[in-house]
């Protein structure tokens, strides 16, 4: 009797565990076939559709001109040069990127100030974006090669005028911190909100969402990607920390904004402190989100960015905190955000 009372509570417990078993197996398979897959899909598909082109230095009365050049594996870039004022010597020249599925024009506001601030400015589209030759996107690994031509493309142009500084905005950022090492050339680099690691890209702006947490699900995501566009990346290869652990002393400006979703403030951050130079700077922008770096507050960004190249030109005297507040008094009290004083004494503080 006891038998026949314990035979349904056993079928019921099979069910379940059947059940379970089935689900997990589903969760499983949807966790690291499936999804990864449609991730892999959907960066392939958004790297094939390419932004126009809608502004131009012209439309902000600067005279220009389209250049072209290729990288050591063949693919050919299209950019910008815009020369210094006539009147002056260029102050230096600045290799300037954007950010990923984007193109030269997000990044033109950037080159117009340093262009007026006196430094001649090279902007260009990475390779698969904008004007440039196709490549799928490696989050920096083969991006860092293009600002390699660019310098190359300078050199034979004679256009090289020192100081030389790679400024690059999140994509262009990562890349422009890989490029540094190999380049003997470079003085310095100016790395606006750069992404540690670009699992964090697939987290956050991809279809991954919180399961690219789990074990073993970045790499599957790669696994795929590598299958579709015939590369080899690994996890590891796209790690920017080893490489800032190697910079060769080269000064380096990390600028954040705190409400950033993507490159958060906290990420950057670590990324400063395991930079290896001993010139190395970073600006918080309050309030600003991913892409709002420059354009919430454009005044405290060009003075920040102003402050650096020209301690770069002057070979870095000793931090003199009052001259860097001085210099930020100049900007408008409109365009002075809540905090900001106490956001640029940190600069001082935090550099070696």
């Amino acid at each position: 009797m006891n038998k026949n009372k314990t035979r349904p509570l056993k079928i019921v417990l099979s069910v379940c565990f059947v059940v379970f078993v089935l689900a997990l197996a589903g969760f499983l398979y949807f966790a690291y076939v499936f999804l990864p897959e449609k991730v892999a899909e959907s960066i392939v598909a958004k790297s094939k559709t390419r932004l126009p082109i809608n502004w131009t230095p012209q439309d902000e009365g600067i005279p220009y001109q389209n250049v072209s050049f290729t990288t050591s594996d063949g693919v050919t870039l299209s950019g910008w040069y815009i020369a210094a004022p006539k009147a002056r010597k260029p102050l230096g020249t600045i290799i300037l990127s954007h950010g990923v599925f984007k193109n030269r024009g997000q990044v033109l506001s950037r080159a117009v100030f340093l262009v007026k601030s006196g430094y001649q400015v090279l902007l260009f589209d990475h390779r698969g974006e904008g004007m440039s030759g196709p490549s799928p996107v490696t989050g920096g690994v083969l991006e860092s090669e293009d600002y390699l031509a660019a310098v190359a493309y300078l050199k034979t142009k004679h256009h090289l005028n020192k100081p030389v500084v790679f400024l690059g905005f999140s994509l262009g950022a990562i890349s422009a911190l890989r490029a540094t090492p190999p380049c003997p050339e470079v003085d310095a680099v100016i790395a606006d909100s750069p992404l540690p690691n670009v699992k964090s890209y697939v987290s956050r702006r991809g279809m991954g969402g919180q399961l690219a947490n789990l074990p073993g699900f970045f790499d599957c995501c790669l696994k795929d990607y590598d299958q579709l566009t015939g590369l080899s990346l690994k996890a590891s290869d796209l790690d920017l920390v080893p490489v800032v652990r190697h910079f060769d002393e080269k000064p380096i400006l990390y600028i954040t904004g705190e409400a950033d979703d993507l490159a958060r403030s906290s990420e950057v951050r670590a990324l400063f402190n395991e930079t290896q130079t001993h010139h190395r700077s970073l600006v918080y922008i309050p309030e600003a989100g991913h892409e709002q770096t420059y354009s919430l507050y454009p005044a405290v960004y060009e003075q920040a960015v102003k402050t650096f190249l020209n301690e770069v030109r002057e070979n870095f005297p000793e931090p003199k905190e009052e001259e860097l507040l001085k210099h930020f008094k100049k900007v408008p009290d409109a365009v002075k955000p809540k905090g900001v004083l106490d956001k640029i004494k940190a600069i001082t503080q935090h550099s070696l």
